[in-house]
């Protein structure tokens, strides 16, 4: 394989009988940031880094400048999923949809933000290839 040549790293959203009133779900997404967090050296919250993480990648709507994570998953319950699974050293991801993006947050605090194969930005800074 040519060493100049990039791929892409994609991932398939699971299949689900839930009903939606808007199209369904694309199948694939491509990986457009990552993020690790350090909660001991952070002061903000888990739930509170993820909506800067996604602050930085997806732009709301009509200018807003917060993201409000209620509108999409119950950060409560995403805080104390990620920090049981923490605690018990067991390995879980916890995937949810915020706008059309894909957004999947790890028991080892790595936030990953897909978009949809369909709908790419042409932005090469946004990019993140796979290793």
């Amino acid at each position: 394989m040519n060493s100049d040549t990039m791929k892409t790293k994609t991932t398939s959203w699971f299949g689900s009988t839930t009903e939606h009133s808007r199209p369904s779900p694309p199948s694939q997404y491509a990986l457009v940031a990552s993020k690790t967090i350090d909660l001991e050296a952070s002061n903000m919250e888990l739930v509170t880094e993820v909506a800067d993480a996604l602050m930085n990648v997806i732009e709301p709507a009509g200018g807003q400048i917060i993201l409000s994570l209620y509108e999409y998953v119950n950060p409560d319950a995403l805080e104390d999923i990620i920090t049981a699974s923490t605690e018990k050293k067991s390995d879980i991801e916890v995937r949810f949809m915020v706008e059309d993006y894909l957004i999947t947050v790890r028991s080892d605090h790595t936030v990953l933000i897909y978009e949809p194969i369909r709908v790419q930005r042409e932005t090469s800074g946004n990019r993140c290839p796979a290793s």
